[in-house]
C-alpha cells in the first residue's frame, strides 16, 4: 500500500515539524487506543462525599490541586493533601425532604482532602466565617475592586516550589440575562501550599493581564487560567519539557474556543515571561493567541497521557448535556474530534436544569481510569430551595476507563 505509507510518512513529518515549532521534543507516540464512547460509569462514592445536610451543601467550580505539586495519576499517597476550590457555594441546612433552609450563598469556598480515596473522614470543607456573628463569607475577595459587586470565582492552579498559585476570575453584576454577571478582570492568587488551609490565612493577589475584553463587533473575550498543565519534573510529567501551559478560551457569540499560553515554572508569577501560541510559534503578544480547537466548554481540563498524547475533558459546547474527551498530539494540538463518554441524566430533574463544567482529576484517579466531575444547576434559582432541590446544585463524579 505505497499510497497509505507515503501519506503516513508525510503526516508524521508534518507533525514532527509542528511540534518542533511548538518547542517540543517530539517522539512519535506508540500506537494507542482511544477511550470507548459512552464507557464512563457513575462514581457514587465520590458523588456522595458532596451530598451534605449542613454547612457546605453545594457548589460548582471543583478544581482540585495536589499540594505536593505532583500531578501524576494515582500519585497521591495516604498523607498527601489536595485542595479543592469551589465557586458560588450554598452554606446552610438541607431538610429531610431535600429542601434548603437557613442558607446563604457565598462566592467561593474550599475543601481539603487527605489521600485520594473518597473517604468522608478525610475530607474537610473550609468555609470562612465573619468574626462578629459567625456568618459565612467568601474565602477570597478582590482587593480594592472598582465595582462593589466584584467577587472571585477561582479557576485552576499549580504548586511550584512550595507556593500555590490559583487563577481567579473577577466577576461583577451585569444586566445580561439569563446570566446576570460579566467578567471584570483576572487575578493570580498565591499562598503557601504548606498552610493548614491555604487561603484561609495570608494570601497575595496580583492583577493578571492574561485577559482581553471583547471588542464591539470584533474579537470576543479571551481569558487564560481555566486549565493549568505543568509539563515539568516536579509535576511528574511523563515527558517534561520545562514549561507550564495555561489554557483559556476565546468567546464567540455561540461558542468558546481553546487558546494556549506557556511560561517557565520559575517565572509563573511574572506575566512578561508568558508567551502565546499563534498557530506557528510562541509570541509575547496575547492578542495574537490563535484558536487551537473549537467548541469547548467554559470550564475544562487538559493533562498529559503516558502514551505521549494529551487529553482535553470538557462538556460538549458551553451548555451541552454530554461529557466528552479529545486527544491532542501536543499541548497545542492538533486535536481530534470529541468522543462522548457520558450523557448527564440530571437534565431530567426539572425542565430548568442544566449541566456544565466537566473536568478531570488525574492525581485522584485510580490506575487505568480517570476521575471526572461536572456540575448541575438550574435556570430557576428558587428550585434550589424546594423539596428535592439539594439534588440540583452539587457536583457529580464519573470514572472513565482508560485503554
Amino acid at each position: 500500500m505505497p499510497t497509505n505509507k507515503t501519506s503516513t510518512t508525510r503526516r508524521s513529518a508534518l507533525l514532527s515539524g509542528f511540534c518542533a515549532a511548538a518547542g517540543l521534543a517530539w517522539v512519535r507516540p506508540a500506537a494507542a487506543a482511544d477511550v470507548v464512547p459512552y464507557s464512563a460509569v457513575a462514581a457514587p462514592d465520590w458523588t456522595a462525599l458532596f451530598d451534605r445536610t449542613s454547612g457546605w451543601t453545594g457548589a460548582d467550580g471543583v478544581y482540585s490541586i495536589p499540594l505536593s505539586g505532583d500531578e501524576r495519576a494515582a500519585s497521591t499517597g495516604p498523607d498527601a493533601r489536595t485542595l479543592i476550590l469551589f465557586s458560588d457555594t450554598f452554606v446552610g441546612t438541607v431538610n429531610a425532604d431535600g429542601s434548603r433552609s437557613n442558607t446563604k450563598m457565598v462566592n467561593n469556598t474550599t475543601a481539603s482532602l487527605t489521600g485520594r480515596q473518597p473517604d468522608g473522614a478525610a475530607l474537610q470543607f473550609n468555609v470562612r466565617t465573619r468574626a462578629a456573628n459567625g456568618a459565612p463569607v467568601s474565602m477570597v475577595v478582590p482587593k480594592n475592586p472598582d465595582d462593589p459587586s466584584e467577587r472571585f470565582w477561582p479557576s485552576d492552579g499549580v504548586v511550584i516550589g512550595g507556593k500555590l498559585y490559583v487563577f481567579a476570575m473577577r466577576i461583577k453584576d451585569a444586566d445580561t440575562p439569563p446570566f446576570a454577571f460579566a467578567t471584570a478582570g483576572a487575578s493570580l492568587l498565591a499562598a503557601n501550599a504548606a498552610d493548614p488551609v491555604p487561603f484561609a490565612g495570608p494570601y497575595a493577589q496580583k492583577e493578571s493581564p492574561l485577559m482581553v475584553f471583547a471588542e464591539p463587533g470584533g474579537v470576543g473575550e479571551t481569558y487564560f487560567g481555566l486549565s493549568v498543565m505543568a509539563l515539568t519534573q516536579q509535576a511528574g510529567a511523563p515527558k517534561p519539557v520545562g514549561y507550564v501551559y495555561v489554557y483559556g478560551t476565546r468567546s464567540t457569540q455561540y461558542t468558546k474556543n481553546l487558546v494556549v499560553a506557556r511560561v517557565p515554572p520559575a517565572k509563573f508569577a511574572s506575566f512578561e515571561a508568558y508567551t502565546f501560541w499563534n498557530g506557528r510559534r510562541w509570541v509575547p503578544q496575547i492578542e495574537q493567541a490563535a484558536v487551537v480547537t473549537q467548541a469547548v466548554s467554559a470550564e475544562f481540563s487538559v493533562h498529559p497521557l503516558a502514551d505521549g498524547r494529551f487529553m482535553l475533558v470538557h462538556m460538549t459546547d458551553t451548555l451541552g448535556h454530554s461529557v466528552a474527551v479529545r486527544y491532542g498530539a501536543s499541548p497545542v494540538g492538533p486535536w481530534g474530534p470529541d468522543i462522548i463518554v457520558w450523557d448527564c441524566p440530571e437534565i431530567a430533574l426539572t425542565p430548568n436544569v442544566f449541566v456544565y463544567g466537566a473536568k478531570a482529576h488525574p492525581h485522584l484517579s485510580d490506575p487505568g481510569e480517570l476521575l471526572i466531575s461536572y456540575h448541575v444547576n438550574t435556570f430557576d434559582f428558587n428550585e434550589n430551595f424546594e423539596a428535592g432541590g439539594s439534588q440540583i446544585y452539587r457536583p457529580r463524579f464519573l470514572r472513565l476507563p482508560l485503554p
